[in-house]
């Protein structure tokens, strides 16, 4: 697992996890708050032989993913609903959200950080976010027929 820490001048206040729900186990890391699957939303990078065995993290995939039809607003809907769900919660709760895709490789290791940089952003940088990549150093999958 990577992981990547947006700190703030306050504690962390929400944690973004990415998920592959291929991968025996991932659903058991979904956790309260809320969920987003990628999978017929955006387009596959893996698809790309260029990008296949590339994350996320990578400025390339990650423009490429950003750069899908639909994706900034799936971004910018997302982070609306967390900024609204951290203001529902109990002040020194966390709120979570988890972005899933095929692998957990590409799309949402890619959308978790912007949504991540967004909420932070949002926040004045004051609250911290961590980010975690839960499946991003796993092989790469094969494709499904």
């Amino acid at each position: 697992m990577q992981t990547t820490s947006l700190p703030g001048t306050d504690r962390v206040a929400a944690v973004i996890a990415s998920i592959g729900v291929r991968h025996l186990g991932a659903h058991d890391l979904v956790a309260d708050g809320l969920y987003l699957d990628l999978r017929h939303a955006l387009r596959n990078p893996a698809d790309d032989p260029g990008m296949r065995y590339r994350t996320g993290l990578d400025p390339d995939v990650r423009a490429h993913v950003l750069a899908t039809p639909g994706a900034r607003e799936v971004i910018e809907r997302t982070t609306v609903q967390l900024l609204a769900l951290a203001d529902e919660v109990p002040v020194g709760q966390v709120v979570r959200l988890t972005v899933a895709c095929q692998g957990g490789r590409h799309r949402s290791v890619a959308v978790a950080e912007e949504v991540a940089r967004r909420l932070w952003a949002a926040w004045g940088r004051e609250r911290g976010v961590d980010v975690e990549h839960h499946h991003i150093d796993h092989p790469v999958l094969p494709a499904q027929v």
